[in-house]
């Protein structure tokens, strides 16, 4: 039977919101046998009507101020579902201060105040927990941080934004051109009407500093990883990348070098067909790690969604309710208890893809292989494609090399006058 009652707040009645209201009421009596004590949904708050009203629950449970579920006594935990940072902000840190527990899926939050917001939980003896922050609905941040935390994590490969790799499973799928595939993706309601967070890698940014630093134990600053979107992807390069065995596909990637330095970075990549994450399409998310004990590992599903997130955060709620109803930290909060030195992007190895048009006549190649040799860079294969007599196209893949060394080549090539036009350049996995 139940001992007593674990008050819920929720501030912010959208999707996502929306979803967690609708867990608690519909999963009152699971979540009672689960964790021991009536699990309530208190109260909901959003200053906007609409979003109240769609929650369905009686008007006494509905507010418009968060400030009420902040001064409530009998809520325990606060879930916040607003997004953004200013305000979520002030909110977790003032429900905090209050000794509240806190629930949120905020990855710009805790990419950015993380640190300083756990730092307080500890400080007031609460727990903030963030399990929905990275991966919607796939439990890789509890994974991280607690189940195989004895693990020191070599390297860590994510698909972590749906948006993106769903327009470019559109693409690789159907040949179609990315401002269309995007347009759909608005329709469907994959992507926001300024798509330029997901589209731009921000999304996925924010998502890699969490994992990162539960995974590589260092404070990440979200602005030292490097960063590059998927506007510059052409259905070309994936009809190209098919060819040679490769499918592009939004990488979030961190690989540590030693005990003080670890490669952080977010980009388009080639990755070989046989690859697990080759095979992660739609608006599915993935992660795969490789531990020291563990091995290989990934994490598959839905990323986000109002269900998937309210899943996560209906499964922080338990953990709280079930071993810190009356307050104390968690394990998943150690989070990047050091700093790394981030290896600066000129100085990563990879592969590479490079597509150029040049003019169709003697000697090119030959002119564009002395600037590769001057610069260090090693030809792996050349491909001539639809030569016209006046303009050919060349597809040059690259042995491993340092980014500085090919965009150092890549630099000197678009100055020659025999090339059109520098159409692509993606980096490769070995």
């Amino acid at each position: 039977m139940a001992t007593g009652k674990f008050g819920v707040g929720v501030i912010g009645c959208g999707t996502v919101g929306g979803g967690v209201v609708k867990l608690l009421v519909e999963e009152a009596e699971n979540l009672r046998r689960k964790t021991g004590v009536a699990v309530e949904l208190c109260k909901a708050a959003d200053i906007d009507p609409a979003k109240r009203k769609s929650t369905g629950l009686a008007a006494e449970r509905l507010t418009e101020n968060a400030q009420e579920i902040l001064d409530d006594p009998a809520i325990r935990v606060v879930v916040e579902v607003i997004g953004g940072v200013k305000a979520a902000y002030s909110l977790v840190e003032a429900a905090l201060t209050a000794g509240k527990h806190v629930v949120t899926a905020n990855k710009e939050l805790i990419a950015k105040k993380g640190p300083e917001l756990l730092a307080l939980a500890r400080k007031h003896n609460v727990t903030l927990h963030f399990e929905a922050s990275s991966c919607g609905g796939i439990p890789v941040i509890s994974a991280l941080g607690q189940s195989l935390a004895v693990n020191r994590f070599e390297r860590l490969y994510g698909i972590v934004n749906g948006t993106t790799n769903f327009i470019l499973t559109k693409m690789h799928r159907e040949g179609a051109k990315f401002a269309a595939v995007l347009r759909e993706a608005q329709e469907l309601g994959y992507a926001e009407a300024d798509p330029t967070a997901d589209v731009d890698g921000h999304d996925a940014t924010y998502k890699l500093a969490i994992l990162a630093a539960l995974a590589f134990n260092t404070a990440v600053d979200y602005r030292e990883i490097f960063t590059e979107g998927i506007r510059g992807v052409t259905a070309r390069d994936i009809e190209l990348a098919k060819e040679y065995g490769y499918v592009i596909k939004l990488l979030a990637i961190g690989i540590e070098h030693d005990e003080k330095s670890v490669e952080l970075r977010v980009h388009p990549m080639m990755i070989r067909r046989d690859h697990p994450l080759a095979a992660v399409n739609d608006s599915f998310n993935a992660v795969f790690a490789r531990g020291n004990y563990v091995g290989d590992v990934m994490f598959y599903g839905r990323g986000a969604g109002a269900l998937p997130t309210a899943s996560a955060i209906l499964g922080d709620i338990i953990d709280l309710a079930m071993h810190h109803p009356q307050g104390g930290v968690s394990g998943r909060m150690n989070f990047g208890a050091r700093k790394k030195h981030v290896v600066p992007m000129g100085e990563v190895v990879s592969k590479f893809y490079l597509r150029l048009e040049v003019k169709d006549r003697p000697g090119v190649l030959a002119t564009i292989a002395k600037i590769f040799g001057e610069c260090e860079v090693s030809i792996a294969g050349v491909k001539q494609k639809e030569a016209t007599g006046k303009e050919a196209e060349l597809v040059i893949l690259t042995h491993e090399v340092r980014e500085s060394a090919m965009q150092k080549a890549v630099a000197d090539i678009r100055k020659l006058d025999v090339v059109l036009g520098v159409r692509s350049l993606l980096r490769a996995d070995s």
